[in-house]
């Protein structure tokens, strides 16, 4: 198992995933803690749900075939009832400004990835805001990989 560690962001690298693949299942776990709002990555075949109980904000994704071609596909959970709409709108404001980082931090962590498997800097980042109120409930393409490894943080 690898791991990557700066002061406010962990990276894991869980076997049998490695940083040139496999792509196909390949699972992404990032949490965002609201108390000393540090970042933890986990990079595997699994989410890592142990995490679940302890963070706010979580963060999961994976890359999927569909029609032959690969998509960075994400879910960020809102709402599920224990938010009235009005508490539920301004976490979904939050997390909305907050995703282009949280993808920018995936993205640059998997990097050896796109070196190894380079047409995936093309393939289109789509994510699902997942909630009990209808309003909240969105799909949104966030662009490609290739755009968040031109930004710098």
């Amino acid at each position: 198992m690898e791991e990557l560690q700066t002061d406010q962001f962990t990276v894991m690298i869980a076997p049998p995933v490695t940083s040139y693949g496999p792509v196909e299942g390949r699972k992404y776990t990032l949490s965002t803690s609201d108390t000393d709002n540090s970042r933890h990555l986990t990079i595997g075949t699994k989410y890592n749900v142990s995490i679940y109980k302890t963070f706010e904000d979580i963060f999961t994704a994976e890359w999927i075939s569909k029609l032959g071609e690969y998509v960075f596909s994400g879910r960020i959970y809102i709402s599920g009832g224990e938010y009235d709409e009005k508490q539920a709108q301004t976490r979904f404001n939050h997390i909305h400004s907050l995703l282009p980082e949280m993808i920018f931090h995936i993205i640059k962590s998997d990097f050896e990835l796109f070196k190894h498997v380079p047409w995936l800097l093309d393939a289109p980042i789509i994510i699902e805001y997942v909630s009990n109120f209808h309003q909240l409930r969105t799909v949104k393409n966030y662009g490609t990989p290739r755009k968040y490894l031109t930004l710098q943080n």
